[in-house]
């Protein structure tokens, strides 16, 4: 700016010195007398450079009184936002209703949460207390509804055809979210929604001759995959002072699917296991391969929840219509190399008048309940349960939601029992309760864990005195 003055002054003095006529002063004279036409010039030269250096101090003010950029940490990385997770799903925290507001460990790569002190909402029967709670538990209803439904659409169409028609309509449903996903989450969404159709893929195939229950049920084996994971991937520590509450839930969970195979099934014991329960284990390493995967993508990113579910449910669309295209061609036949995951249905997808793809499928009266049934999968349970799940998450803390979710097999079982008419033994219903047990008991507080149970521990062991990760990923897939 000085710089700028003293030009400016300089001009000044070489302009005055221009209004001298050539002839020079006359010093007998009492004025000096410019040039008229010389003097207009100047005086008009003068004026537009008093305007530009006005000008850029004006701008070198603003300049001044702009504030600073925000200061990134050493990883180059802004602060993390407050979170809540549950089911392989993390949302942007309520400050004022969550009860806790979790953030991922980047170090550790673990979950780890808080006591809210700013909530303002405690717990009482008023409206804004509840409605996310009951909302939530909406939504494990209704994503318990989709076993027997799944049933009830294998038995009329083939198991290919099914899985690609309730996927489709809900990648559909979500598709204006699949644009807003940032481009630094796009392979690792993709990868995760592989996993996500391997177990959508495995659940119908089980539900073709697996009692509907019994699917949910064996699908509460991701209180053991998600852990697995942990150790194997994260090398976290998980002994049993490391994570009682893991440990208590795995020990339920393997103990209730022995119940489950052994004693139910008629009695049969052993022999009545068959490939439908491979399946349905093979759902729960699908399913929690996710859960692991997307609650590490949505912890960093919570505000990109809904365009990596709609990434989840593209990438099982587009798996279920390959699939449905090999087992429609005849490669899924009896003789056809993939045998396994095949259909007695033979190549329908070759036949002119078969009603088993979309849109023919709602176009004919005699397949209107499972048009419907399609519908009401894609759309409601798999699509809106998952927009429904997000806005009510983030008001509710890890725990809560866990617990909320984790009852979903029974709805299963009750449904299957209204809608197709399946029947709980003895066996069955004593398993099935110890395996609800088992998710409810992922969402134990570690510590109060501890103290009951007399567990000696160093907390300066647990990733330098960072609170205990929450494993919420404890429930059923859909």
């Amino acid at each position: 700016m000085l710089i700028q003055r003293a030009k400016f002054v300089a001009a000044a003095v070489t302009s005055v010195l221009l209004l001298v006529p050539s002839h020079g002063f006359s010093l007998s004279t009492r004025s000096v007398v410019p040039h008229p036409k010389l003097a207009a010039r100047t005086f008009s030269s003068l004026a537009l450079r008093a305007t530009i250096v006005e000008e850029e101090e004006k701008v070198e003010t603003q300049v001044e009184l702009l504030p600073p950029p925000p200061q990134q940490d050493d990883n180059n990385s802004m602060e993390l936002e407050g979170v809540v997770c549950a089911r392989g799903v993390c949302v942007v925290a309520d400050d004022m209703m969550a009860p806790e507001i979790c953030t991922l460990d980047e170090e550790s790569q673990q979950i780890v949460c808080q006591v809210n002190d700013d909530a303002t909402i405690r717990p009482s029967l008023t409206w804004t207390y509840l409605w996310p709670r009951a909302l939530l538990l909406v939504c494990s209803v209704l994503y318990g509804t989709n076993f027997p439904l799944g049933r009830l659409m294998n038995e009329s169409l083939p198991a290919s055809a099914a899985t690609s028609s309730r996927m489709v309509l809900a990648a559909v449903a979500l598709s204006p979210f699949l644009f807003q996903l940032k481009p630094s989450l796009r392979s690792t969404a993709a990868l995760c929604g592989t996993f996500t159709a391997l177990g959508y893929i495995s659940q119908s195939i089980a539900l073709v001759d697996t009692s509907a229950a019994t699917v949910s049920f064996l699908g509460a084996l991701v209180v053991i995959v998600c852990p697995a994971l942990a150790v194997l991937v994260d090398k976290r520590p998980m002994g049993f002072a490391d994570a009682p509450q893991t440990w208590i839930a795995a020990i339920l969970c393997l103990f209730g699917v022995g119940v489950l195979e052994l004693g139910g099934g008629g009695g049969d014991g052993m022999d009545a296991m068959g490939w439908g329960d491979v399946w349905s284990i093979l759902q729960a390493v699908g399913f929690g391969t996710s859960f692991y995967i997307t609650e590490r993508m949505m912890a960093k990113e919570p505000s990109q929840a809904l365009p990596i579910t709609a990434m989840q449910c593209a990438m099982a669309a587009a798996f279920s219509g390959l699939w449905a295209v090999a087992d429609g061609s005849g490669f899924c036949g009896p003789d056809g190399p993939l045998a396994l995951f095949g259909s007695p249905y033979g190549s329908w997808l070759t036949e002119s008048d078969q009603p088993f793809t979309l849109p023919a499928l709602f176009l004919n009266v005699d397949f209107r309940m499972v048009a419907l049934a399609a519908a009401f999968t894609g759309f409601i349970t798999t699509a809106g349960n998952r927009v429904g799940e997000t806005l009510a998450l983030g008001k509710l803390s890890s725990s809560e939601a866990s617990v909320l979710l984790a009852t979903e097999p029974l709805w299963a079982a009750l449904f299957a029992n209204f809608l197709i008419g399946e029947k709980l033994s003895l066996w069955d219903g004593v398993g099935g309760a110890i395996i609800v047990a088992s998710c409810v008991a992922t969402a134990l507080d570690p510590t109060w864990l501890r103290e009951l149970l007399n567990i000696d521990y160093d907390n300066n062991n647990d990733n330098d005195n960072k609170q205990e990760a929450v494993d919420t990923e404890a429930s059923m897939a859909p």
